[in-house]
C-alpha cells in the first residue's frame, strides 16, 4: 500500500510540475495577445493601418490561455470559492466537502474533454478554417481545450484522493 502512495505522490508531483509549465505557457500567451492588441490599437488609431489578424489571433491565444491555465489555477486553489462557508467546516466535513466539489468539476471537465475533442477532430478531419480574414485552422486552438480539460481533470482526481485520505484515514 505504501507504493501505491508513494506512486500516487510522484504522479501528482508531475502533474503538478506539467500544470505550472502550462500556466507558463498561459501567461506567454497572455504577453502575445497583450502584445497583438497593443499593434492593433496603435496601428488603427496613429498610422489609420488596422490589421485583418490581430483580434482572430487574440480569440484563438484566449482559449489557449483560459483552457491551458485551468489546471494550474485549480492546483493553486484560484478558482472561486465560498470562503466565508467553507471555512465554517472543519475537519472531516471540510474532507467532505473536498471531495465533492472536485467530482462535479470532474464531471464538467469529462464533458469538456469529451466535446472539445469531438469538435476539434471533426474540425481536423474536415479541414475547418476560421471565416474571418485570415482564414485560420481552427483545429490548434480547438485541441487545447481537452488537454487543458484532461489536465484539469487529473489535477480535481488529485485533490480527491487526497481528501479521501483524509476523510477515511485523517492523512494529511
Amino acid at each position: 500500500m505504501e507504493n501505491i502512495a508513494e506512486g500516487f505522490r510522484k504522479f501528482y508531483r508531475g502533474l503538478e510540475w506539467l500544470s505550472r509549465q502550462l500556466g507558463w505557457i498561459g501567461g506567454g500567451l497572455t504577453a502575445v495577445m497583450m502584445i497583438a492588441v497593443m499593434r492593433e490599437v496603435i496601428g488603427r488609431y496613429f498610422f489609420n493601418s488596422p490589421s485583418d489578424w490581430s483580434l482572430e489571433l487574440s480569440c484563438y491565444m484566449l482559449v489557449g490561455l483560459s483552457y491551458l491555465s485551468a489546471a494550474y489555477t485549480e492546483m493553486v486553489d484560484g478558482h472561486i470559492r465560498i470562503d466565508f462557508l467553507y471555512e465554517r467546516f472543519s475537519g472531516k466535513r471540510k474532507a467532505l466537502v473536498d471531495v465533492i466539489i472536485p467530482l462535479i468539476g470532474m464531471t464538467w471537465a469529462v464533458i469538456v474533454v469529451w466535446q472539445g475533442g469531438r469538435l476539434a477532430f471533426k474540425s481536423l478531419a474536415i479541414g475547418a478554417r476560421s471565416s474571418q480574414a485570415m482564414e485560420w485552422p481552427l483545429f490548434p486552438s480547438q485541441i487545447l481545450v481537452p488537454i487543458g480539460g484532461v489536465m484539469l481533470g487529473l489535477i480535481l482526481l488529485g485533490k480527491v484522493i487526497k481528501a479521501m485520505n483524509i476523510l477515511f484515514r485523517g492523512e494529511k
